[in-house]
């Protein structure tokens, strides 16, 4: 996860006060790294693995560009941790820092340290040129038009600063680097690295795991017309939207119509959207086009593991079969603990063992 620094903190750069590109020059990303193709594997045809030792690196821009963990091939090295991936389709251009040893599978270009007399990046200077040539690659490359796998190795080119001599100033971008990026880290917990006996899981009734009202319904959010909205930017008005976790736009403060934070917000109405579900931890306005499940075992952790699985439900449910109407006997299946209850815990240690989980 990265983190912003404040504003102070950035204050404090000795060599740079100031984040000013006019003065960058354009270097060849081949000037940094050795540009390799990568392994072009098929994660269908991977042995898959139940630690986290040797990750999958697809053309995905979720999860760090990881799409499993798979065994060690046999006479096929890894490659190291510390390398650059860079999707060549797809997530055209997703670009990540691998913590972990991995292969690749099609179209994933893999970025290593020169060790010949050259400077190798430490991991903020790394996350940093990864943002850069994720942001190129938007500006400047399509699919199926001028296509990054025919430009990478050649002629793809970052903005860094320079010195008088047109030479890369290291210095410059070791502080500028620091300034902008906190050190990251994957999560160390470990506690699950991988699901357990699933044998062991139960279904519940969604009208048993959250509070419900009187007629055993799931809350309604209390915006039934934007218009009723006040103006302001200090709340989240939430939708019948999949997309930006359900954000529609932002609102003022009205405590009528105000909802409680750490909610599982259900879409109950809306073409495209209905049965998805998003998480929301601070207080919002709701429209009445989502339902909200509420209870006390309820953390961010958990919650976005109920999330994932409350999703696989959604395939029952349209526009034209609505969620509202069953949603409080729609059934899950969820790990359970020995009194066959839900395993609050179990769902919260998983999200933490995962990368980055416990940076959440």
């Amino acid at each position: 996860m990265l983190h912003i620094v404040s504003v102070q903190d950035q204050k404090t750069m000795t060599r740079k006060s100031k984040f000013n590109t006019s003065e960058w020059k354009e270097f060849p990303l081949s000037k940094l790294f050795y540009i390799t193709f990568g392994n072009k594997f098929d994660y269908n045809k991977m042995t898959e693995s139940g630690n986290t030792q040797i990750a999958f690196v697809s053309r995905t821009a979720s999860n760090n560009g990881v799409s499993g963990w798979v065994e060690e091939v046999e006479e096929v090295k890894p490659y190291p941790a510390g390398c650059l991936t860079v999707a060549l389709g797809g997530s055209l251009g997703a670009t990540f820092v691998q913590p972990k040893q991995f292969y690749t599978g099609q179209n994933v270009a893999v970025l290593a340290d020169k060790k010949s007399g050259e400077k190798i990046l430490n991991i903020e200077e790394k996350l940093f040129v990864a943002m850069l040539i994720k942001k190129e690659c938007e500006s400047r490359f399509v699919a199926f038009g001028r296509e990054l796998n025919k430009h990478i190795k050649k002629d793809f080119t970052i903005r860094l600063p320079a010195l008088e001599d047109n030479s890369i100033d290291w210095i410059a971008l070791r502080e500028i680097s620091k300034g902008v990026l906190n050190e990251v880290s994957v999560s160390t917990a470990n506690v699950v690295s991988q699901f357990s006996n699933m044998s062991s899981w139960k279904r519940f009734r969604i009208g048993d795991l959250f509070y419900t009202n009187e007629k055993g319904k799931l809350p309604r959010g209390k915006v039934h017309s934007k218009d009723t909205l006040q103006d302001g930017s200090d709340f989240f008005y939430v939708g019948a939207k999949k997309r930006d976790n359900g954000i529609m736009y932002r609102c003022g403060y009205d405590e009528k119509l105000l909802s409680k934070g750490n909610c599982i917000v259900f879409i109950c109405n809306g073409q495209g959207s209905v049965g998805y579900t998003n998480y929301i931890d601070t207080d919002f306005m709701a429209s009445g086009d989502v339902a909200l499940g509420y209870n006390k075992w309820l953390n961010k952790y958990n919650a976005l593991f109920l999330v994932t699985i409350l999703d696989k439900e959604r395939f029952k449910y349209s526009f034209g079969r609505k969620w509202g109407k069953y949603l409080a006997d729609t059934e899950v299946l969820l790990p359970s603990t020995e009194k066959s209850e839900p395993d609050w815990q179990y769902m919260e240690e998983y999200i933490k063992s995962l990368p980055y989980g416990d940076q959440i």
